[in-house]
């Protein structure tokens, strides 16, 4: 497999698994936004994967089951339990669709306001930052049961976490005031998946 990745991105979180799986990768790091990436991906957005003389495929939460499901084991997803897939899924979601976008509100307020002006770009990353809030509020109370966001293994839904977790330095929040999340995030930083992703992406 080939992965197009940005160091840090969400692309991190497709390379940590490809790390903890058996398949062989390469990568190319790109420039976001690049005429010459938007050959790859039209959207210009990482991740992008490429599996052998397939498509190319993009979306975070997508690779992330793509993945697993080539490895075929079990090992980072459930298989063959509905219950237990539905939970993946619903964690999934919950990422790429709630905490994945409302970080977008503070990397790129210009995208969700037609005034240019300072004041206003700051209310859009400060309603990000409230809304950042109360989601890390439901993944903290949830941590509290659980050591991992599926239960007590691993699974791909942890280092896509992971990922978003690290981005809070970027806002006024701060990780202490999450404590469950705080402990799941220096359990991944310890993980030899991650270690290996981020030292091949050069972030560590």
């Amino acid at each position: 497999m080939k992965l197009y990745y940005s160091p840090g991105t969400s692309a991190l979180a497709i390379h940590v698994v490809l790390a903890w799986s058996n398949i062989k990768y390469t990568l190319e790091k790109v420039v976001i936004g690049s005429e010459e990436y938007k050959k790859i991906n039209p959207l210009g957005a990482v991740p992008a994967l490429v599996d052998g003389d397939g498509p190319i495929m993009t979306q975070a939460d997508s690779l992330l089951k793509y993945i697993a499901n080539k490895q075929s084991d079990g090992k980072f997803a459930p298989q063959h339990d509905i219950q237990a897939e539905q939970q993946l899924d619903q964690w999934l979601a919950f990422i790429g669709s709630d905490l994945h976008p409302t970080y977008s509100r503070v990397f790129n307020q210009q995208r969700f306001t037609t005034a240019a002006d300072e004041q206003s770009l700051a209310a859009v990353k400060a309603a990000a930052e409230l809304r950042l809030d109360t989601l890390y509020q439901v993944l903290d109370q949830h941590l509290a049961q659980n050591t991992f966001i599926t239960g007590e293994q691993k699974s791909i839904a942890d280092p896509y976490a992971y990922v978003m977790t690290s981005w809070m330095k970027y806002t006024a929040l701060r990780l202490n005031d999450y404590p469950n999340v705080e402990r799941h995030f220096n359990e991944l930083k310890q993980d030899k998946g991650v270690i290996q992703a981020e030292s091949e992406q050069d972030i560590r």
